[in-house]
């Protein structure tokens, strides 16, 4: 600035940018300077009037340091900004999210961020796990309230500023291994009234395509002059398409099932036209009737007595199916495209192995033996005759 234009201004006003900053004494000899902003001349001298004499009458207040207007968060506010980016980056578990999230509003939707600590959350694990809950759900709970809270810590500007310690996952027991031969898919199909249940385990049964997807798919996806299932990415859980070349029994059961519908009508819908939504009534009623499930009876947390379904159930075909193929002879990579398996560590994991593997492989090596050493046998034979003579 210019001393011209430094002249042009009154005692004790200045210019500070586009601001107009008034400087006086205080009563103790020191300076004491404010900004006023973009105001007039004239208002600078009016408000540096008022300073003066506030100052000489001993009621002058220095101003007070500007707070911070940052608004204060609660852990609900973290549920909406984590789902739209769960969605955007092309999620197709939401339905499982919500169920975890309506477990945890009562206890964290009101509480403020900062206001959650390690041992809130481990309050939380111990009353959920005396409420009868197993490991794995309460990992699952945990988990998203955790990506809650690191979507709210990297969003611009934060919702988040200090990230709360979460406690370790808890031991989980094994995946289930529950899987059928051929036999008892037989005793299943035999029992499987509805005809869009019979269709339902063929194709579960042959190929492992996982329950939503065998539900959500239309008879346009249905190839049956090629004899080909295509699932559209959209459908799947890995976002990639998939296609499949039909065995004579799913062919024959979908004919039947898409018998009469328009292209862009379900495939499997009961008999009254309705699409299968949810089948796990008409699914425990078919294992118990094969003797693969039960009703046992059961405790609510509530106290509430009921019958509780256990035995086989429909995943369990996923991995009947891969323990197939692989047995049948078709190479682990091809098995993995018609199972929709992304990385071979969790496609072996399905690839379950039982006693009757054991016992075959036993089998193998020993008749492999026999045949890189002929005289195996008859060694065998003279060393038992030689102690036999002893």
């Amino acid at each position: 600035m210019s001393k011209d234009n430094a002249r042009r201004l009154p005692r004790g006003i200045r210019r500070r940018g586009d601001s107009l900053v008034v400087a006086f004494a205080l009563a103790n000899g020191t300076i004491e300077r404010r900004a006023l902003g973009p105001v007039s001349i004239q208002y600078a001298k009016e408000q540096l009037g008022i300073f003066q004499r506030e100052v000489s009458e001993g009621r002058y207040a220095k101003a007070k340091p500007k707070t911070s207007k940052k608004k204060s968060y609660t852990v609900a506010d973290l549920w909406e900004p984590y789902l739209r980016n769960y969605r955007n980056r092309g999620g197709r578990n939401e339905g499982r999210l919500a169920i975890a999230w309506n477990h945890l509003k009562p206890k964290f939707a009101t509480q403020r961020i900062g206001d959650v600590s390690t041992d809130s959350v481990e309050r939380y694990i111990a009353a959920r796990r005396a409420a009868g809950l197993d490991n794995a759900t309460v990992n699952r709970e945990t988990a998203v309230l955790r990506a809650m809270f690191m979507q709210g810590a990297r969003v611009t500007p934060p919702m988040v500023d200090r990230l709360p310690s979460f406690p370790s996952r808890l031991k989980e027991n094994p995946p289930r291994r529950g899987f059928i031969g051929d036999v008892e898919y037989a005793k299943l199909a035999a029992n499987a009234k509805p005809l869009w249940l019979r269709c339902l385990i063929a194709c579960a049964y042959s190929f492992g395509f996982r329950k939503g997807e065998l539900l959500g798919l239309r008879c346009s996806q249905v190839d049956l002059l090629n004899r080909w299932i295509e699932l559209e990415g959209e459908d799947t859980k890995s976002g990639e398409p998939r296609k499949v070349k039909m065995t004579q029994e799913v062919y024959d059961r979908l004919c039947a099932c898409m018998r009469g519908k328009s292209s862009d009508a379900f495939v499997f819908t009961r008999e009254d036209g309705k699409r299968v939504v949810d089948p796990r009534d008409d699914w425990y009623s078919l294992c118990v009737a094969s003797e693969l499930g039960a009703y046992v009876p059961a405790k609510r947390a509530s106290g509430e007595a009921y019958e509780r379904y256990v035995g086989l159930n429909l995943h369990d075909f996923r991995r009947s199916a891969i323990r197939n193929m692989t047995r049948r002879g078709v190479t682990e990579s091809v098995a993995m495209k018609i199972s929709g398996h992304k990385t071979a560590s969790v496609f072996r994991r399905y690839n379950i192995v039982d006693e009757r593997d054991l016992a075959e492989a036993t089998r193998k090596i020993e008749a492999g033996s026999k045949v890189s050493n002929p005289a195996a046998e008859t060694d065998t034979k003279s060393d038992t005759s030689t102690y036999a003579h002893s």
